[in-house]
C-alpha cells in the first residue's frame, strides 16, 4: 500500500484494547492482526494464510476462530424474564432452558442496538452472546429504567468457534459422540479431557456446521485450545479469523457495518423477529414503519469480473444512471460463486432482483457493475448448518 493512503497507518497498544484469555494462545498459533472489538482485541489474520484457504477449510474441512470478544452479557435476578422481554421482540416463553435464539435488541426507534444470540441458563437467567456494541449497558440502563428486580453483568467467560463440516468429527474426538445429539441452538455442557469444564453451542457465523466452546475456567484456555487443535489436525482443522466470503454468502449480517443504529429491522428484512403479542422496547416505531412502509431496503448484489483485491473498507457508493441510491457495506470475493458479491442498503425503488446497479469504493475509482439479488446466497433454507448428526 502506498505511503499517505488513507489505511497506511497503525495503532498503538493501550490498556483501552483488553486482552482476553485467548490472546496469547492464539498469538501462538500464529495470529498476527487484530480487530478492536467489545473493547477486546480480535484475532483475524494468520501467519502464511489467505482468506481463500481459511474458506475452503470451513467449507470442507474445520477452523477455530478465537470469539473472546462474544463474552456473554448475563441477566439473572427474579424480573430477569420481564427485561427480556423488554429488550427483544423475540418471544423467550418459545426459548426453552438449554435452548439459544438470534434475537435482535431494538431501540426506542425500532433500530438494531445488537444481534446476539441469546442462550436462556435458567426461569430467569439468560446470556447474551453479543456481537460489537456495549449492549451490557443498555441492558442495564433498560433494568434500571423499569426498576426491575434484574442484575446485568459481563461475564468471565470467553469463546472459541468450531467451524465447518468436520467439526463434529473434532468435538467427537475430544469429548465422544453425545456432541452429535446437539440440536442446532442448543446448548450442553461438558467436559474436556482433563476435566476442563466447558458449555457447547451449536451456532456459528458461517452457514455451516459449526459449535461455540465457551471454556468456565480462565486458567485452562490453553489446555482447551491445544486439545483441540491436537484432536483436529488430522481431521484438516486450522486456527482462523472469521470468514467475511462465507457469511455473506449465507446473509449474515455484521452489526456496525451491515446494520447498526439507523436501521430498522423492516429495511434489514428481519421483521420476523417480531413477535405482535410482545410488549418490547421500539415496538410502536415499528409498527408505524409498519402501517407506512419503508423507503429503503438490505439486499444483495452480484458483480461480474476478476476477484476483489482489497479487504473491504468503509462504506461504497451505489449509484443508478449517475445519481447514488445507497452504499454497499460489504464487497468480497466468493470463492464457490466465482464472482463478487456484497449487501447494499438500497432507495426502495431499486430493490428488485435484476436492476442494475454501479458500486464504486473511493471518487475517481472504477464503478463496477451489479445486478440485485435476493439473499441469501447460497442455502435459503439454511439446511447446511440444521442437518442433523446423530443419523445413520
Amino acid at each position: 500500500m502506498p505511503k499517505g493512503d488513507s489505511y497506511d497507518y497503525r495503532l498503538v497498544h493501550s490498556m483501552r484494547y483488553q486482552k482476553s484469555p485467548l490472546f496469547q494462545v492464539f498469538r501462538r498459533l500464529g495470529a498476527t492482526s487484530f480487530l478492536w472489538y467489545n473493547h477486546l482485541l480480535h484475532a483475524v489474520d494468520f501467519d502464511g494464510q489467505t482468506k481463500e484457504q481459511e474458506y475452503w477449510a470451513i467449507r470442507n474441512a474445520a477452523t477455530l476462530w478465537d470469539v473472546g470478544v462474544e463474552r456473554p452479557v448475563e441477566i439473572d435476578g427474579p424480573e430477569g424474564f420481564a427485561l427480556m422481554d423488554l429488550l427483544t421482540p423475540r418471544d423467550m416463553r418459545k426459548c426453552a432452558i438449554g435452548q439459544g435464539k438470534y434475537a435482535l435488541i431494538c431501540d426506542e426507534h425500532g433500530a438494531v442496538v445488537n444481534d446476539p444470540v441469546v442462550l436462556r441458563m435458567g426461569e430467569n437467567r439468560f446470556w447474551l452472546c453479543p456481537s460489537d456494541s456495549d449492549v451490557h449497558l443498555w441492558a442495564k440502563g433498560v433494568a434500571v429504567g423499569a426498576g426491575l428486580r434484574a442484575t446485568v453483568r459481563l461475564t468471565d467467560v470467553y469463546p472459541v468457534q468450531i467451524q465447518g463440516p468436520k467439526s463434529p468429527d473434532v468435538l467427537e474426538a475430544v469429548i465422544g459422540d453425545r456432541i452429535r445429539t446437539l440440536r442446532y441452538y442448543w446448548w450442553m455442557e461438558a467436559q474436556f479431557p482433563g476435566k476442563i469444564p466447558v458449555l457447547i453451542t451449536r451456532t456459528g457465523w458461517t452457514g455451516e456446521v459449526g459449535y461455540e466452546v465457551f471454556l468456565m475456567d480462565n486458567s485452562r484456555a490453553e489446555e482447551m485450545v491445544n486439545l483441540i487443535m491436537e484432536r483436529g489436525k488430522p481431521l484438516g482443522l486450522i486456527p482462523a479469523g472469521p470468514n467475511h466470503a462465507r457469511r455473506v454468502e449465507a446473509g449474515i449480517l455484521n452489526n456496525q457495518s451491515d446494520m447498526d443504529l439507523t436501521t430498522n429491522l423492516y429495511e434489514l428484512g428481519l421483521e420476523w423477529q417480531i413477535e405482535p403479542k410482545q410488549r418490547f422496547i421500539g415496538k410502536e416505531t415499528l409498527e408505524r414503519i409498519r402501517r407506512d412502509g419503508i423507503t429503503r431496503k438490505l439486499v444483495g448484489f452480484e458483480v461480474e469480473g476478476q476477484p476483489a483485491q482489497h479487504e473491504f473498507e468503509g462504506p461504497w457508493t451505489v449509484y443508478k444512471g449517475g445519481t447514488a441510491i445507497g452504499r454497499a457495506s460489504a464487497f468480497v470475493f466468493s470463492p464457490t460463486l466465482k464472482k463478487n458479491i456484497g449487501l447494499a442498503m438500497l432507495k426502495i425503488e431499486h430493490t428488485k432482483p435484476g436492476e442494475r446497479i454501479e458500486v464504486q469504493r473511493l471518487p475517481g475509482e472504477t464503478r463496477h457493475q451489479a445486478t440485485v439479488v435476493t439473499l441469501p446466497f447460497i442455502d435459503p433454507k439454511k439446511a447446511i448448518p440444521k442437518r442433523r448428526l446423530d443419523a445413520s
